[in-house]
């Protein structure tokens, strides 16, 4: 009986933690995709590279937030204070701004667009 009832509870543990991860990982896409066709938009604006990089830090700010919540929730539920999973959402969100920020002169250069994620 102790087995199945630790057994059920490693389960429903695995289950919980897996929908977390979900969610955290669809708010990530989401806030990447925005940001794509935030990109796409300055490209075919033919906006300067450091212009692009100061209006980047604040669009998609709802998608941003989602994210950050998401993956916040996500690391207080593996154990994190709220501090040290803020602190890891914050600087996960900041890399995925990153990549397009720092992408940015290579699509001005090369004429290419990023492409979403499904």
């Amino acid at each position: 009986m102790r087995v199945m009832i630790a057994f059920l509870s490693i389960a429903l543990f695995s289950t919980v933690s897996a929908a977390a991860i979900a969610d955290a990982d669809s708010a990530r896409v989401a806030y990447s995709n925005c940001l794509v066709d935030f990109t796409i938009a300055q490209l075919d604006e033919k906006i300067g590279t450091s212009a692009f990089k100061k209006a980047a830090a604040t669009a998609c700010a709802e998608e941003r937030s989602a994210m950050i919540s998401a993956m916040k929730k996500d690391e207080m539920e593996f154990g994190s204070s709220e501090s040290e999973a803020t602190s890891f959402a914050t600087e996960e969100a900041d890399g995925v701004l990153f990549s397009f920020t720092d992408g940015y002169a290579g699509y001005v250069s090369s004429n290419t667009r990023p492409v979403k994620e499904e």
